[in-house]
């Protein structure tokens, strides 16, 4: 899509505003992490990224010989898939991570142990609590940190979970919101313009032509009373009535005249493009209906371009912060991303029947994958198609010769 023409003076001068300083650069202090979230497709980019993490299960898997195993009682299995600490559970530890991924670029977690060095419980930090990372001489990392009772800590980063993401020095994730300033504050600049466009209902503006010359008085109460009677989107169709001889001429610069709506779209789409690394995603409903085949490849280019990226990241940060270098050799974490990859009913009944006569899957683990429980045989490997066959044919007749006749 190509980039919207210049907008009106009145909308570049409430750019300006919004952005701070009147430069013309875009990049005013008031686009901060905070401000950022008040903007609707950030917000929207954000929300759907922590929802969609946080309600996907982490397991801790156990390498057993050739297999994979599910370590359900591995001691840190618990705390990712169900409680990291006492007040949260384990969705809204991972969506509070995309929060903070999001729109700061680092998320951080105190790890409290036992005197065995154990992990018993992940304490999540907020955004303002560590104030810096310092890289020391010898490659290891010290966080300092401000707690909210103002106390200063120097925590070294053993004790520390660090999720990153985007670096250029390998110890520290770049802050998004920095980098596109512009774009975020482009996009809350052009909300407030639809706001007052259509806040005031004159559709942008209206003269009221008068045959004399008022005074100053005169003018300013003309001025307020037509602005009390006909200003405003529930008033803007009222029939108008003028005296003395005044005459009206309104101004109609339609939206689409001040490129406002291409403005909009085009923020839209590069804010999502930022977030989700592809563009016209789910925050882009479009003109056209969808077909099952294109909703079908959305999703797999949701999954595979905007989630796993991050899924991957969070797995190797576990792996990483929370596992010591023998327990490394055995277990890793692993998110379920099985639940967002399915598709009609139909097509997963004929795909679980080609994985199970293909001996790709036993009955019982797909069961399991439907929260079903198995059943004694199932979790035998057989090709079902041939083994019917052989059931259900009769055993050939034993044939004789002309002569036994």
């Amino acid at each position: 899509m190509a980039k919207p023409k210049a907008i009106n003076l009145e909308m570049e001068k409430i750019i300006r505003t919004v952005l701070g300083g009147g430069s013309g650069t875009a990049s005013g202090n008031t686009v901060s992490n905070d401000s950022a979230m008040r903007q609707a497709t950030v917000y929207s980019c954000v929300n759907i990224l922590s929802r969609v993490i946080g309600m996907l299960p982490c397991h801790m898997m156990e390498r057993v010989g050739k297999n994979r195993e599910v370590a359900n009682d591995f001691h840190l299995y618990d705390l990712l898939h169900d409680m990291p600490n006492e007040w949260m559970t384990a969705s809204e530890f991972w969506g509070m991570a995309m929060n903070h991924l999001s729109l700061r670029g680092n998320f951080f977690a105190l790890k409290v142990k036992t005197t065995m060095g154990k992990v018993v419980e992940l304490i999540p930090f907020g955004p303002d609590i560590v104030q810096n990372v310092e890289q020391n001489t010898n490659y290891t990392l010290t966080y300092k940190c401000t707690l909210p009772d103002g106390t200063q800590l120097d925590i070294p980063g053993s004790e520390m979970m660090h999720i990153k993401g985007m670096t250029m020095n390998g110890y520290l994730g770049m802050n998004p919101i920095e980098y596109i300033r512009e774009s975020v504050g482009l996009g809350l600049a052009t909300e407030e313009f639809g706001a007052r466009y259509f806040g005031n209902g004159t559709h942008p503006s209206m003269i009221v032509e008068h045959p004399g010359k008022l005074s100053d008085a005169a003018h300013k109460n003309l001025k307020e009373s037509l602005g009390e009677a006909y200003s405003g989107l529930g008033k803007s169709h009222r029939l108008m009535l003028l005296e003395e001889g005044m005459k009206t001429q309104a101004i109609t610069i339609s939206p689409e005249d001040s490129q406002f709506l291409d403005t909009r779209r085009y923020q839209k789409d590069e804010i999502v493009d930022i977030f989700f690394g592809l563009p016209l995603t789910v925050m882009n409903s479009g003109s056209n209906t969808p077909t099952y085949a294109s909703a079908e490849q959305f999703s797999i280019g949701f999954i595979v371009y905007a989630l796993m990226p991050w899924i991957v990241t969070l797995e190797k940060s576990v792996y990483r912060d929370l596992l010591t270098p023998e327990q490394r050799k055995k277990y890793y974490a692993k998110f379920q991303v099985a639940s967002l990859q399915r598709g009609s009913f139909k097509d997963q009944m004929d795909g679980f029947q080609t994985a199970i006569n293909t001996e790709i899957f036993s009955p019982n683990e797909v069961r399991e994958m439907m929260d079903f429980n198995g059943y004694p045989g199932g979790d035998e490997f057989r090709t079902r198609t041939s083994s019917m066959k052989q059931e259900n044919t009769p055993p050939p007749e034993d044939k004789k010769t002309g002569d036994e006749k």
